[in-house]
């Protein structure tokens, strides 16, 4: 019997040492990540915008931040380096410190045209206005049909405007300088079910993994607590916000 206790022990701590290390290692994974330095709120690093409209939605952005507070940072990337879109929108908005000071009222839009990603990262001030369904109907209704096609402008464009439309609805304030965006090209019905087809495999996973996605959770819970670090280097427009816990959505196409 001692030596069957003995064992137990063992197992336990050998389980309990992995589930650490698996969190360590996912935490660590997301600090490794190097965000690029901010140059605006517009940050075209793949080059899919034109100059002229690179110029006109940063103006969009500064009339938002003008009338709202809202800071809203755009960004396309050449590459994620081999890390989920997910953590890629985390660490920019909070290394960047996107968002108010205290409000964490940032938004995220990230677009990966090579990697074939895009991620609409919202910060906590604005969950309540930008719902993870609403960012899923911006995505399927004015992006992702565009990315489709190539016309990565169109989608970021057109994604854009109607992020700065919301917020700014959420606000009771009206900018002058958005775009003219036709109606959606495409119901969201899909959006609804594969939210919900991801809820009941979240319950699932947890009933038949509890230990492990109790870890999980915990790992994720640490990691979102932590000050965000960082410099925004060439671009001191942010206001030191950077509040973001992994709400929004993402997509492929």
């Amino acid at each position: 019997m001692k030596n069957l206790s003995i064992i137990k022990n063992k197992i336990l701590f050998a389980l309990i040492l992995f589930i650490g290390l698996f969190a360590v290692g996912v935490n660590s994974a997301n600090a490794q990540y190097a965000t690029p330095k901010a140059v605006g709120y517009v940050n075209d690093f793949a080059k899919v915008l034109t100059q002229e409209n690179l110029s006109k939605l940063n103006g969009l952005l500064m009339e938002l931040k003008s009338k709202t507070g809202a800071e809203v940072a755009v960004v396309t990337l050449s590459s994620l380096d081999g890390y989920p879109i997910e953590d890629v929108g985390l660490a920019i908005g909070r290394d960047w410190k996107i968002g108010q000071k205290g409000k964490d009222n940032g938004l995220v839009i990230v677009v990966a045209p090579n990697d074939r990603k895009m991620r609409i990262e919202v910060g906590y001030g604005l969950e309540g206005i930008l719902t993870d369904s609403g960012a899923g109907r911006i995505r399927d209704e004015y992006m992702v049909p565009y990315f489709k096609q190539g016309d990565y402008q169109t989608g970021i464009i057109y994604g854009t405007s109607a992020v700065v439309s919301t917020i700014a609805k959420g606000y009771g304030v009206n900018i002058t300088g958005n775009y003219d965006v036709p109606p959606p090209t495409q119901t969201s019905g899909g959006s609804d079910i594969s939210s919900l087809l991801i809820f009941f495999l979240f319950i699932f996973l947890f009933i038949k993994y509890p230990s492990f996605m109790t870890g999980m959770l915990l790992g994720s819970i640490l990691g979102g607590g932590r000050s965000s670090g960082g410099d925004s280097g060439g671009f001191g427009g942010f206001d030191g916000g950077g509040g973001f816990g992994g709400g929004g959505c993402s997509g492929g196409w």
